[in-house]
């Protein structure tokens, strides 16, 4: 088995026989081909990790300005956050959740009491769903002077929730109590409820008041 040889010398020759031309060439296209791996490999992922470093950086640095201007402004949202609530409070009262007819019932009750005249008839109706509340009909059915009947609808309208008097009627009443003239009056109202998603358990609550109520009840004094 003959040994693998190298021939140096011969080798030396032969480069030495090449151009100069060619061999600057030579050189030329090395060093450009070292560049180029060295820009491909070393210095583009320097440049990209550098790029998303300095994109780090800046959403860092942005979300750290709005967190020192949300803890400089923070008593200015306390307060506004608060008056947001004392506004929700006032607006659910206005227009509850729930149709609540029990407190309704109360409501109105007391309003006849305070004017002296005396509900008879109270009966909710179903339900008219829109889009963001739904109305809540319901006649009533009241006994009293003339003027005791005009009262009566001023305390409505002065209720903290929106009840809205649609239709009524009044005749005089055959018997006359304490030589006064009673009218006897039905009238149709409105109230309105919020709609909003309700728990299985506040639904259910809600049946067992108006079961509760029954429909036509007389409410007591």
């Amino acid at each position: 088995m003959k040994k693998l040889e190298i021939d140096f010398k011969g080798i030396s020759k032969k480069i030495a026989k090449i151009k100069r031309i060619y061999k600057l060439l030579f050189s030329i296209g090395l060093n450009v081909l070292f560049f180029v791996l060295l820009y491909y490999f070393v210095l583009i992922p320097q440049i990209e990790t550098k790029r998303q470093l300095e994109q780090e950086y800046n959403n860092i640095k942005r979300e750290l300005d709005n967190m020192i201007a949300i803890k400089n402004n923070m008593p200015k949202f306390r307060k506004e956050y608060a008056q947001l609530q004392e506004l929700l409070q006032q607006m659910l009262k206005q227009l509850p959740e729930t149709k609540d007819i029990p407190n309704l019932l109360r409501n109105i009750s007391s309003v006849g009491t305070e004017t002296r005249l005396k509900i008879t008839f109270f009966e909710p109706k179903p339900v008219q769903n829109k889009e963001y509340y739904a109305e809540l009909p319901f006649s009533i059915r009241y006994i009293g002077p003339f003027h005791h009947v005009g009262y009566f609808f001023d305390g409505i309208r002065k209720l903290e929730r929106i009840i809205n008097v649609t239709s009524f009627s009044i005749t005089p009443n055959s018997k006359i109590e304490s030589g006064k003239l009673n009218l006897i009056g039905e009238c149709t109202a409105k109230t309105y409820v919020y709609l909003k998603h309700q728990p299985k358990d506040e639904k259910k609550a809600e049946k067992k008041d108006e079961k509760k109520e029954g429909k036509g009840e007389t409410p007591k004094k």
